[in-house]
Order: structure tokens, then C-alpha cells, then sequence
């Protein structure tokens, strides 16, 4: 459909509206990506029966049977539409022509210090890995796993941004974009090169902070005070030896802010620190102990308390 066509259908005056500018051009591409894919038919339609039409609780129920495109398309499609509804109805999405905001990096008069940057690299990079696994479970190479899990991951991530763009609190921040993109690559580096994964681990920890057990906070993805974000380094990489102790071992290099935003109640005052800690490898002593890796989730997860920091005040 052209844009004569849209302009009669939608009116002159939608049409101007930026906010709705930014919901027709993301539609078009949804539509566009559904018709592409259906052109294929037999990414859609599989083992039916001459003169039998598959329905919707057919199709859900035969989703082991179909096409891993039709498997990409539809994942893909849904968390679109997750992230478009959700931030719609609580990310204040469309309240606002589109506008940029300039966030800051990790300066202490920051909206939290810093700690939402690196929320956003390891967001962008924990999904890309999610991604990567499933399409790896779907039949894909590493390497086009791997690839479609960055796109997949880096999309999603920048609509968020756009997202925010039209919000009237947020706005599109480059800091956050650019961090979202760190993060997917970093992720996409690791997989494509597995000794990486044997080198090193990026990692966020959280224990509820004081605002979030007392209800001040809901959301444990935005509670910063609770959090911190490291790069757990693994000597056995380096050393390649037989040493069980060794190999329990990492070394890391981490960094967190606490007092800002809700939590100033709860803190004589808001602070940066940095810390380098000796702690032990949670995946490697798991599978000692048990012969399991647990999904290796504590490759991505810092569990607390099993580590010793020795931590420097920014402020």
C-alpha cells in the first residue's frame, strides 16, 4: 500500500502525528515481514492434508512440527508485540513527539550513577544468548544461531529505545543504544569464539534492596541499588592446568551504585564503587558435585555471598 493509499485511509491529520507515524511505520514492517514470510508457504503450512485448512489451535499445537523459520518469524513477532503493549500501557510509549536525551555515562549526578548502562549492555547481551540457544535447539548452525540471536536481540532492544523516544519521562538516549549494541556484541564475540567463554563471563548479581523488600520498588530489573555488574575473569584459562582449586577460582572485576532515586531514604548518600573480588566458580564446582551445570545460568547470574570484594568509593 502506498502512501496516497495510507493518507485516505488513515487521514491527513494521523498522518502528522509523529507518535503515530512511529506505530504505522512499525506495523508496516510487522505486516511486511508476516506477507514475506507467507509468500513461502511452506514456512506456514506443513504436513496438512489435501482439503484439510489448519486453525489457529491446530497450528499452536502442532509448534514442535513446524519450520524453524516459521518458529523465528513467530518468536520474533511476539516479543514485538510484547514490547509495543507493554510499553504502551506502562513505559508511557506515545505520550510525547519523538525526542533525544542526553543521559549521561557514569557521572554521580546520573539518574543512577551508571548502573542503568550497564543494565542495558547486559540486558542486550543475556538476550542474545537467550536467542542463541533456542535457534541453536531449532536446528540452526552456531554461527547463523548465533548471528540471529544478535539481530533478534539488538532489534528488540533498540525498539525499546524508540520506544522511550516517544515517551515524554524517557526519551531516545544514545548512551543507552550504544551500550544495548556493546552488549549484543560482546555476547555475539563470545559465542562465535567459545575459548572466550573460558576466559571470561559478564555477570549481574542482585539482592533486593531496602526499597524494593519494602515496596517502594517493583521491578527487580530496574532496582540498581540491588545490583551489581562484573566481569568474572577464570585463571584456569590462562594457566591450563589440572588444579581443582585453580579451576574453583575466579577473580572479578565489578562495579555498582547505591542511594539513588527511591533508595536516597534508605543511604546516607549516593555512591559509585568499584571492587575486585576473589570468588569461586559456582558452574565448575556445581558439575563437581553433582555432574550438572545447571543450564550454565550462573555463567550469566552472580550468586551473593560467594565471593570476597574489597571495594573503592567513588565519591
Amino acid at each position: 500500500m502506498g502512501l496516497p493509499s495510507m493518507q485516505f485511509l488513515l487521514g491527513k491529520e494521523l498522518l502528522e502525528n509523529k507518535c503515530h507515524k512511529f506505530l504505522i511505520v512499525v506495523s508496516f514492517c510487522l505486516i511486511t515481514k508476516i506477507g514475506f514470510a507467507a509468500v513461502f508457504e511452506d514456512a506456514f503450512y506443513t504436513d496438512i492434508k489435501e482439503g484439510e485448512k489448519e486453525t489457529f489451535l491446530s497450528s499452536l499445537k502442532s509448534f514442535d512440527e513446524w519450520p524453524r523459520e516459521k518458529k523465528v518469524i513467530v518468536a520474533n513477532l511476539v516479543a514485538i508485540g510484547t514490547i509495543l503493549a507493554v510499553g504502551s500501557a506502562s513505559w508511557d510509549y506515545c505520550s510525547s513527539d519523538f525526542h533525544f536525551k542526553d543521559e549521561g555515562w557514569f557521572d554521580p549526578d546520573t539518574k543512577f550513577g551508571g548502573a542503568d548502562k550497564l543494565g542495558h549492555a547486559y540486558s542486550a547481551y543475556a538476550l542474545t544468548s537467550v536467542y542463541h540457544n533456542i535457534y541453536k535447539k531449532w536446528g540452526y548452525s552456531d554461527e547463523k544461531a548465533i548471528l540471529g540471536g544478535a539481530l533478534s536481540s539488538w532489534s528488540q532492544m533498540t525498539l525499546i529505545e524508540l520506544g522511550d523516544g516517544f515517551s515524554r519521562e524517557q526519551g531516545f538516549s544514545w548512551q543507552d543504544e550504544t551500550m544495548n549494541s556493546l552488549g549484543v556484541g560482546l555476547a555475539y564475540l563470545r559465542h562465535r569464539y567459545p575459548a572466550l567463554k573460558e576466559i571470561f563471563d559478564f555477570r549481574m548479581e542482585w539482592f533486593p534492596s531496602p526499597a524494593f523488600r519494602h515496596g517502594d520498588r517493583s521491578d527487580p530489573f530496574t532496582d540498581y541499588s540491588g545490583q551489581k555488574y562484573l566481569i568474572a575473569l577464570k585463571p584456569d584459562s590462562l594457566f591450563k592446568t589440572d588444579n581443582s582449586l585453580i579451576k574453583a577460582i575466579e577473580i572479578h572485576f565489578g562495579y555498582y551504585s547505591r542511594g539513588y532515586q527511591e533508595e536516597q531514604r534508605y543511604f546516607s548518600s549516593k555512591n559509585r564503587y568499584t571492587y575486585i573480588g576473589i570468588g569461586l566458580n559456582v558452574t565448575y564446582l556445581l558439575e563437581k558435585l553433582t555432574g550438572h551445570r545447571a543450564g550454565q545460568i550462573f555463567n550469566y547470574v552472580q550468586v551473593p555471598c560467594t565471593y570476597i570484594p574489597f571495594s573503592t568509593k567513588l565519591d
